[in-house]
Parts: structure tokens; sequence; C-alpha cells
């Protein structure tokens, strides 16, 4: 399984279109480099690779069907997904629908995220404003991740 991390600025160019570089690509063989962008929650798109789409796709396919938070799910990852497969200059064009959805614009920089599972692709203002502050849910999923700890204290020397 891959896993994806770290983050980095590239540019658009004027078709919108976006090279993947080399700590993406790599981790993934030439023969499976098929990926799939879909809409992100925070306003950003997601990179799965054929892999970690297939993942989803059976996540979401277990969900509660007919729901209504299972049809909007659907909607959001399925119905605005687009196979997306690196030209020989390693570049992937990002549908006009999905750039609006992200607010990037041809021709603008981007930040691409690595979050596990997934590459996160922001624009600036929105990565940003997602990181300013920490919310008081993602304090509690902290803390039950790694665990309540006590503060150090020094070591007293005898």
């Amino acid at each position: 399984m891959v896993t994806y991390f770290g983050s980095s600025e590239h540019g658009l160019d004027d078709k919108g279109r976006l090279v993947l570089p080399s700590r993406i690509l790599d981790e993934v063989p030439k023969s499976q480099w098929k990926f799939h962008l879909t809409a992100g929650l925070d306003r950003c798109l997601l990179l799965h690779d054929s892999e970690g789409f297939r993942e989803l796709v059976d996540r979401i396919g277990r969900a509660v069907a007919g729901s209504r938070a299972h049809r909007t799910l659907c909607r959001r990852f399925l119905g605005h997904s687009e196979a997306v497969v690196p030209d020989g200059n390693r570049r992937i064009r990002i549908p006009d629908p999905l750039l609006k959805y992200a607010g990037l614009a041809a021709s603008q920089p981007v930040v691409l995220v690595g979050t596990g599972r997934v590459v996160e692709i922001w624009s600036a203002a929105h990565l940003d404003a997602s990181l300013a502050e920490a919310s008081p849910e993602e304090e509690t999923l902290f803390a039950t991740l790694v665990g309540s700890t006590k503060p150090s204290m020094p070591a007293v020397e005898s």
C-alpha cells in the first residue's frame, strides 16, 4: 500500500495541467499510472491511485444505501470523479468543474499535501484557512490518537 506525505507548491499550466512530482509518481509503478481525482470535503481535490480509489468506492458502497448522507457522498466523491493518466511529461489535466470546485485556475499555484492514502490538491488560500487554527474536534482526535501524556519533569539529580 502506498503512503503519500509531505507538501510542496506547484503551478498549473495555462491548460489546467499539473506536473506530478517524483515523490508521488515514484511510489506507483508506471504500469499503474492511472489516478482518480475527486472533490474533497474541504474544498480541495483528492488524488487517489487506482488501489486507493477502489478502496474508497468499496467503503462508500458499504454505507447505508439510500440515506441522504449516502446519496450526497456518492454525488461528491463518485459523481465528481475523473480518471486521469499522466502524459509523457508527467502531467495530468484537472477538469474545469473540479478546478472551479477547489477555487483553482489555470496558470495559478497549487499546493500538494500527502495525507496517507491520498494527495490533496489545494489553492494556497483555502489551505491556509483550513490550517489557521485547530478545531476542538481536531484537538480531541489528536489526543485520542497519541494518548494522554503527562508533562515531562526534569530529572532530579541526587
